[in-house]
């Protein structure tokens, strides 16, 4: 009991706590032994072993030539010889058509329909004519221009100076222009219309409340931007007419009815006196004048001959006392009744 070393002692002097196991020191490691020619290294012998267990790889097969013959060698040689012979440039023979097997079932033979008889031949083309050749205008001067009389039936009677007052007048196309628009704006109506947001009949109160909704934020249902409102900046009724001073329109159709003048296009009907309306007599006599279309009959107050005329496709009528600028250059030729003529030139 007394050679055993007192616990108590030694936990008071901090050494009470048991001792741990002290590991054990490693080995160094060998150094790797280095191969000599005496002694190779284990890798070595390991690589050779398995080289020497494993089984030795097949040549590889090489195709056995075919035994060439007496008779082939021979053959070849006659073949190679009769080519050099032959001319470089002869072409190789053509290899004869393959021919298709016969099927086990023939099929059998339909018989062709026979040809259609040949469709007769067309006509030779008739050759165009010549087209016809207009007359070349004659621009006549101020005080040679002439109208040229004519009878019922289409002859020449007599021809009647122009006053220069009146039918020698140099054109001027601003002004011809001017007086063209303002005869078609006054033509206009100007009776389109629309309606604003103020004119709609509906409600004015509010569609729904400003948020919460979801929606877009609306007030009136008379909004142009929804289907059945009000349409903004819409078209209003209003006049169309140009101003244009009456000296200024009076020239303006004495230059259209000088310009017509100067062609030698303004033509004098004497004796058409009509008991009744009739197309074909007014299509006779100018047929007969041969002059250029479209043409324009020009009357007074002669409601039987205005009639025969507006059924004819090249040719209308106007009133000498209302005639227009824009009638008088639209049409290329101007025939003119007797009454309608002392109208227009006392005008």
């Amino acid at each position: 009991m007394a050679d055993k070393p007192d616990k108590t002692q030694n936990t008071a002097a901090g050494e009470g706590a048991p001792d741990k196991p002290v590991k054990p020191a490693r080995a160094p490691r060998k150094a790797p032994v280095k191969a000599t020619a005496d002694k190779p290294a284990a890798g070595a012998k390991r690589s050779a072993k398995v080289a020497a267990e494993a089984p030795a790889a097949k040549p590889a097969r090489r195709r056995a030539k075919p035994a060439v013959t007496e008779a082939v060698a021979a053959e070849t040689a006659a073949v190679e010889t009769t080519d050099s012979a032959a001319p470089t440039d002869a072409p190789a023979p053509a290899k004869p058509a393959r021919r298709r097997a016969a099927t086990a079932k023939a099929a059998p033979k339909v018989a062709k329909p026979a040809k259609p008889a040949a469709a007769p031949a067309k006509p030779a083309r008739k050759a165009k004519s010549a087209p016809a050749v207009e007359r070349a205008a004659v621009r006549r001067p101020a005080d040679e221009r002439v109208a040229l009389v004519f009878d019922a039936d289409g002859k020449q009677v007599e021809e009647i100076k122009l006053s220069v007052e009146r039918f020698g007048l140099t054109a001027d196309i601003n002004l011809l222009h001017l007086a063209v628009r303002a005869e078609q704006a006054a033509r206009r109506s100007g009776s389109a219309s629309t309606k604003t947001r103020g004119e709609i009949s509906g409600s004015t109160a509010k569609l729904y409340r400003q948020k919460g909704t979801g929606r877009a934020r609306a007030g009136s249902v008379k909004s142009p931007t929804r289907s059945g409102g009000g349409t903004a900046f819409g078209p209003k009724p209003r006049s169309y007419d140009l101003k244009i001073n009456r000296k200024a329109a009076h020239k303006a159709l004495t230059m259209a009815l000088s310009d017509r003048a100067e062609g030698g296009s303004i033509y004098v009907a004497r004796g058409l006196d009509l008991e009744a309306p009739s197309t074909a007599t007014l299509n006779e006599l100018l047929m007969a004048l041969d002059i250029a279309a479209p043409v324009l009959v020009v009357t007074d107050d002669e409601p039987v001959v205005a009639r025969s005329v507006r059924n004819l496709r090249y040719a209308e009528t106007g009133e000498a006392r209302r005639l227009s600028v824009e009638q008088v250059l639209r049409n290329r030729s101007i025939v003119v009744t007797e009454k309608a003529f002392s109208v227009l030139t006392g005008a």
